[in-house]
């Protein structure tokens, strides 16, 4: 083979070794990477091949920028494992005036929907593009012209905004040297004292977070008790008048009092020091006192059951506490011993051996007809009679008595229940 058949089968074959790698690679690009498109109002300094970022990381670069009627197209192509929001944003990143741009996407993904290869656009609402050294310019120079020098129509120079602010400054600082440095030394005392003690400082404001948040976990009775504020504010507004009838009385009423007290100072120390042996007494005899009072309510009422107005005395049954339960009786102070050794045995031993016995005399009552202890003593020769309304009553029969019983009888006072249907 000649030499020139050999030159060209290897560029050849280096030919196909290149496109194969080329093609090789432009699928794997394809493969691993998907697009992204923007549009901008304008796009200056961005060029193909700038990257693409998302929180300051490289994820693509930028494959097209094509100027339109309206807008500018920017085509990106992003790693194929970057998630990235349905709400993404695209902005061009200035770093400095002369340095190259990349677009930043943000905000970084999170959670949520992501963007999908059916739905890649980024329209213009959600772009934005860094403001440009002429545009600041142009501003800077409105600026200069609104605040400089005015010519007016007539050919009078107006000194300007500014000019008149430095001039009211100057005249409002001529003099007053020595208290703005007055000024500036008490601020930085200030500032001095205010550093020293910044942790009091920052406590402070930490009490004061708490409490504001306090207040604010606490809103709703915060609101209802403004509302009750309100409403006994309201009540006292509408009754103004009665309360200072009131208050004027009250005042009147603690003027005769004090007169009062004035006119009687040695009687009322008198009075107290002669209480003070009754006090005294009472509290020598505080527990007799609380015996009496917790037990003559029953006392009186069980007198009153007993008591018999019709011929002034005693009717009663004599009754035993326990007699129908004399096993109860007897083994249970057995039991209240506590014996240390025998007291449960005993027990049992006397319930085995009285029961028989004691179940058979068990009574409420004494089994005979009278009642020695409590009852009429007296024989029907031996009565006197308070009146002869109460002789006639005492001897008439049931069916007369009856007649008078069926009387009303007033409950007051109370001596009038001591006498038959209440009567002298």
């Amino acid at each position: 083979m000649s030499t020139t058949k050999k030159v060209i089968a290897v560029a050849a074959a280096v030919l196909v070794a290149v496109l194969v790698v080329m093609l090789a690679s432009l699928g794997w690009q394809k493969a691993t990477t998907r697009t992204l498109t923007a549009y901008f109002p304008s796009v200056t300094g961005l060029y193909e091949g700038d990257p693409v970022r998302v929180i300051g990381v490289k994820v693509g670069t930028v494959t097209k920028v094509e100027p339109r009627s309206r807008n500018v197209r920017v085509v990106m192509r992003i790693d194929d494992d970057v998630p990235v929001p349905t709400d993404v944003r695209a902005v061009i990143v200035a770093q400095s005036l002369v340095s190259g741009r990349f677009v930043q996407l943000t905000p970084s993904y999170t959670t949520g929907p992501m963007i999908s290869d059916g739905n890649t656009d980024i329209p213009m609402e959600r772009t934005a593009v860094p403001m440009e050294w002429d545009d600041v310019k142009k501003q800077l120079d409105e600026l200069s012209n609104v605040l400089g020098p005015q010519t007016g129509d007539d050919g009078v120079v107006d000194p300007g905004t500014a000019a008149k602010a430095i001039d009211v400054a100057a005249a409002n600082l001529e003099g007053n040297g020595q208290a703005m440095a007055i000024a500036l030394r008490e601020m930085s005392t200030v500032m001095g004292t205010l550093s020293e003690n910044r942790d009091d400082l920052f406590a402070t404001v930490k009490a004061l977070q708490k409490l504001t948040g306090l207040l604010a976990q606490n809103h709703q009775q915060l609101v209802q008790f403004n509302g009750r504020m309100a409403s006994v504010s309201s009540v006292l507004a509408e009754s103004d008048e009665a309360l200072g009838d009131a208050m004027d009385n009250l005042d009147e009423a603690l003027g005769e009092l004090k007169t009062f007290l004035d006119a009687n100072t040695e009687t009322m120390a008198a009075t107290v020091d002669k209480m003070a042996p009754f006090t005294a007494t009472l509290k020598r005899n505080d527990e007799g006192l609380r015996g009496l009072l917790h037990s003559a309510p029953n006392q009186l009422a069980n007198f009153y059951n007993i008591y018999n107005p019709l011929t002034g005395s005693l009717d009663g049954v004599f009754g035993l506490g326990m007699g129908n339960n004399l096993i109860t009786l007897l083994c249970g102070s057995l039991a209240a011993t506590e014996r240390p050794l025998d007291t449960e045995e005993g027990v049992e031993k006397c319930v085995d051996l009285l029961a028989p016995i004691l179940k058979d005399i068990a009574v409420n009552f004494p089994p005979f007809a009278a009642n020695p202890l409590i009852g009429r003593a007296a024989t029907p020769s031996m009565i006197t009679y308070q009146n002869e309304s109460v002789k006639r009553r005492a001897q008439a029969g049931v069916g007369e008595r009856d007649v008078d019983s069926t009387k009303p009888n007033p409950p007051d006072p109370m001596l009038k229940l001591l006498l038959p249907f209440g009567r002298n």
